[in-house]
């Protein structure tokens, strides 16, 4: 008898000993979510979540899915290894949603082409009403010029479009030969017998849009949009008038000033672009949560799940115990 409980207490110190590893704690990791635009709402696991950049605590040594969303583009999803003890890193690029962001024009009459910042082209529908639409267009100011039908003068006109928003724009072309009314009641162009100056505009951006008291504009000065400066001349244009020159730039915020021009002389227009501020809306009503990057990770439970290896262990313990009692 005392054979078989000293044989019983070692069998017993064998399934402690077999047990432990499966009860060993695996230390957490970190994952740290970048995304592009920032601002965008991160989801680790559909369980935590956070507004881009951000860092969560997960189990270490194991898969985990981040999933990147915001409103006006299409839905991030990617998988990470958190490795326990480290940080690991996910930087989510998301694409425009090409059915969310759009701009719809409208024209009357119809016939003629639309082109959108001087570069796509769309032959507009024939008939009283013509219409086209634009997808993909990136959120912020844009040029939409439209090349008549016959019969008709071309126009130009500045829009500004709302991510994640189908922005509705109507012109109504004018017959060639009729006076266009303009806000400002001095035209650009002077006539023959007036005294007219020039007026030379500097944008610190290239591919602006400059107009000129809202009915001559160029676009794409300078070259492509980019860093740069940017420059075009407005010639004879009334002297002793105020007129304005107004500048847009595709995310960007547009910049208007005033100006005179003397006889034969040029006046000069430096114009500064300011970045539009980001607006930031989640798509999702899951509740962020901030996770603290200076609070100590807590160990999370790895391996294989502890019930069922304990379980096994003592089964083979009883089975050991009743083989020696035949014995």
């Amino acid at each position: 008898m005392p054979i078989l409980n000293l044989k019983t207490a070692l069998l017993l110190v064998l399934i402690i000993f077999l047990a432990v590893p499966a009860l060993a704690l695996v230390p957490p990791g970190r994952i740290t979510v970048y995304s592009t635009p920032s601002g965008a709402l991160a989801c680790i696991d559909t369980q935590h979540c956070d507004i881009t950049p951000a860092t969560f605590t997960a189990d270490g040594n194991t898969w985990h899915t981040v999933v990147v969303t915001e409103y006006g583009y299409q839905n991030w999803t990617g998988t990470v290894y958190v490795t326990s003890d480290q940080i690991s890193m996910v930087d989510a690029s998301l694409d425009l949603n090409p059915d969310s962001t759009a701009i719809r024009v409208s024209v009357m009459p119809g016939g003629g082409t639309v082109c959108l910042d001087n570069s796509q082209c769309q032959a507009n529908v024939t008939g009283s009403i013509g219409s086209v639409l634009f997808t993909g267009v990136s959120p912020g100011y844009h040029t939409l010029s439209v090349r008549s039908p016959a019969g008709y003068e071309d126009t130009i006109k500045l829009v500004q479009v709302t991510l994640g928003k189908i922005t509705d724009v109507s012109i109504t072309l004018n017959p060639v030969g009729i006076p266009v009314t303009l806000v400002t009641p001095v035209a650009t162009a002077a006539p023959e017998n007036w005294a007219t100056g020039n007026i030379r505009v500097y944008v610190d951006r290239t591919g602006s849009t400059i107009c000129i008291d809202t009915v001559d504009c160029f676009v794409n000065v300078g070259g492509t949009p980019g860093p740069g400066t940017g420059t075009t001349v407005f010639n004879e244009v009334s002297v002793d008038v105020v007129h304005t020159i107004s500048v847009s730039a595709d995310g960007y915020k547009p910049v208007s000033a005033n100006v005179t021009v003397s006889e034969d002389e040029i006046s000069t227009v430096d114009i500064k672009l300011q970045p539009l501020a980001k607006e930031t809306t989640s798509s999702l009503t899951l509740t962020p949560t901030q996770l603290p990057t200076e609070s100590k990770p807590q160990p999370t439970r790895a391996g294989l799940d502890v019930l069922p290896v304990i379980g096994a262990l003592a089964l083979c313990g009883i089975i050991f115990l009743f083989q020696k009692k035949g014995e």
